[in-house]
Parts: C-alpha cells; structure tokens; sequence
C-alpha cells in the first residue's frame, strides 16, 4: 500500500467511517455518513498538515481517492461475512425436508 492510501485509510478510520474488523483486520465501510472523512480531509489540506504533505496540497487529489476508497471497500469484513454466509444459509433455502409435512 503506498504512502496516498496509507493517509485515507487513516483518515477514514479516524473518521469511523472506515471500520476494522476486530478479529481478521480486515477494513469495510457499513454505510455510515462520509462526511465527517471528507471535512476532516479538507482541513488538514488547508491547514497544510505534514500528514498529507504526499497530496502537495491538492484537496482535490485527496478528496477523490478517499472518494475511490470508500467506494471499492466492502460492506462487511469479507471473513465475517464469509463465515457467517457458510453458518447461516439464506432466509428461504430448506436444508432438509423438516419443512415438507406443511406443504
């Protein structure tokens, strides 16, 4: 991961709009208002804070991959997700024919 991402990453996490999942590390971003991100973004590039100097102080720079990084991240922990997909099978399949004698 390079320094740019390394910074949004940052930023998002610090911002709780970024989420880590506890148990595998993983980052995801459950839908929660990014707003906070992107003004936290904005006044570290106008305040020309050394933990962004890798933007050279192009808040537009900033605010796109931070944009481009919320949007690629999953909505859940791709490992919890997975576990609880293989735990819990979707509402409507019958595992077994418990359900027959209603039919």
């Amino acid at each position: 991961m390079d320094q740019k991402h390394s910074i949004v990453l940052g930023i998002g996490l610090q911002t709780q709009v970024l989420k880590q999942c506890p148990i595998h590390q993983q980052v995801y971003y459950d839908d929660a208002d990014p707003s906070p991100a992107f003004a936290l973004a904005l006044e570290l590039v106008k305040g020309r804070i050394a933990y962004v100097n890798a933007f050279e102080n192009d808040a537009h720079q900033l605010m796109d991959l931070l944009s481009e990084t919320i949007a690629a991240s999953p909505a859940e922990c791709p490992e919890c997700g997975l576990l609880h997909r293989e735990w819990h099978p979707r509402v409507g399949e019958r595992r077994s024919n418990e359900f027959m004698s209603e039919a």
